[in-house]
């Protein structure tokens, strides 16, 4: 509160994020966005593996293959995390961002600074 008593905005109520936190998440949001989407890019383009069998080793075209394996499961969590930063993303601007999904109450800030995109405090977490 200021000293006339109104709301000063920069100041954290119990368990509620103050304006500067708020516009840091949500710049980390932005740049972990721009950066999975830039990663999904790249594989989008690169495309699967295609060797040329007479020009390639046995052992060069399985470990091609092996990589290839590895990589989808991790473009997969890639795409998931763009959803989960675009709901946050969502939340930030519908004025929800940082309440638990599951019980409304405001989810800690320390937990938001680790992990921004959270949809649950850490007694609801899943």
């Amino acid at each position: 509160m200021t000293p006339d008593g109104r709301r000063n905005p920069a100041k954290a109520t119990a368990g509620q994020l103050t304006a500067p936190q708020l516009q840091e998440l949500k710049d980390v949001l932005h740049r972990e966005h721009a950066r999975l989407t830039r990663s999904l890019e790249r594989a989008k383009r690169d495309g699967p593996v295609q060797l040329d069998q007479q020009a390639v080793g046995r052992l060069s075209r399985m470990d091609a293959l092996m990589n290839e394996g590895l990589a989808q499961p991790s473009m997969s969590r890639a795409r998931e995390e763009v959803g989960l930063i675009e709901q946050a993303l969502d939340r930030v601007e519908n004025g929800t961002y940082g309440f638990c999904q599951s019980c409304r109450e405001p989810i800690g800030v320390d937990r938001l600074m680790a992990i921004p995109e959270a949809l649950h405090c850490t007694g609801c977490r899943l």
